[in-house]
């Protein structure tokens, strides 16, 4: 039986949490970045030091027995208490202690106006017993895992406010359509190509929804789908499909002449960056340190007049 909790444990009990909320081993595989079979090995492991079986897993599919709910429910008390604990320990001590999490979008790093590290850098000296946890997630995704409290802060783009949630403005991103050097319209590019061409080549859409003012918000033709910047400049730079692309992002290929843009002036669109958190972590001072460090370097692109939001 389980005579004393270890830091193993909680970890433990941490993915039995999100095994349960995602309903099974596979679908929280990218809730925790592991493979389904480490899962099942940590639900084993938990299971041993309990004494008891936490879930039944096969043909009939996933559910939890009835001393697994007993668990999940005792959990949450766990992890809300833990919280609450170190919230009062850093309540009576100056130097910030504990953990926050940052999920953001790919690929921002080398846009001109993302000032991420410069807030990194900040945070370690003023606070140097604070860790920090960042993951990058997909847009869409990111705003789900604060609503649903697997993060503290979520960086990027938001296609909806959630009354819930505060937004902080950061900075732009402006995306382009590029076709790479061996695809057939990047001699004609940028401007020798017709409308009607764009709509019977193929693209590589982007597997969340964009907003339908967008030209080729949803390609009629789309062979191919990604979540993340890299997967849509892989398939641009094999020159078979055509895609948007932050231009920060396609700026060394454009240079290198593997990579052109179409139509620059005429299909591209902007999206505003922000730093998004929930309401109730307003009290929380670890993790209004980091979002105020966040907003802080960023004062900078508010200041030179670009709009942001």
């Amino acid at each position: 039986m389980l005579n004393q909790v270890r830091d193993a444990d909680i970890h433990l009990l941490r993915v039995f949490v999100a095994v349960a909320e995602c309903g099974g081993f596979a679908a929280a595989q990218d809730r925790l970045n592991v493979a389904a079979s480490t899962i099942s090995t940590q639900i084993s492991n938990l299971e041993t030091r309990l004494g008891f079986r936490l879930c039944e897993r096969g043909r009939a599919g996933f559910s939890l027995t009835n001393q697994g709910e007993i668990v999940l429910t005792s959990t949450y008390k766990l992890l809300r208490d833990l919280g609450e604990f170190v919230n009062t320990i850093e309540a009576t001590q100056d130097d910030l202690i504990g953990s926050v999490r940052i999920y953001m979008i790919d690929n921002i790093l080398t846009h001109p106006g993302c000032r991420f590290s410069a807030a990194m850098a900040q945070l370690r000296r003023d606070n140097p017993y604070l860790q920090l946890e960042v993951r990058q997630m997909a847009p869409g995704r990111i705003e789900t895992a604060l609503l649903k409290r697997e993060t503290d802060l979520a960086l990027g783009w938001f296609n909806s406010l959630t009354p819930s949630l505060n937004y902080q403005p950061l900075f732009h991103e402006r995306h382009q359509v590029y076709c790479g050097a061996d695809n057939p319209l990047f001699h004609r590019a940028p401007f020798d190509i017709a409308p009607e061409e764009l709509e019977q080549t193929d693209w590589v859409a982007r597997a969340y929804e964009l907003p339908q003012t967008i030209h080729f918000a949803h390609p009629p033709v789309a062979s191919a789908v990604s979540h993340y910047m890299e997967g849509v400049a892989h398939f641009v730079l094999a020159g078979t499909h055509i895609g948007y692309l932050p231009e920060h992002l396609a700026a060394p290929w454009v240079d290198s002449g593997a990579m052109r843009a179409i139509h620059p002036e005429t299909y591209f669109y902007e999206l505003p960056m922000s730093l998004a958190s929930r309401e109730d972590t307003a009290n929380e001072r670890r993790v209004q340190a980091v979002r105020d460090a966040i907003c802080a370097a960023h004062a900078h692109v508010q200041e030179s007049g670009k709009p942001i939001a």
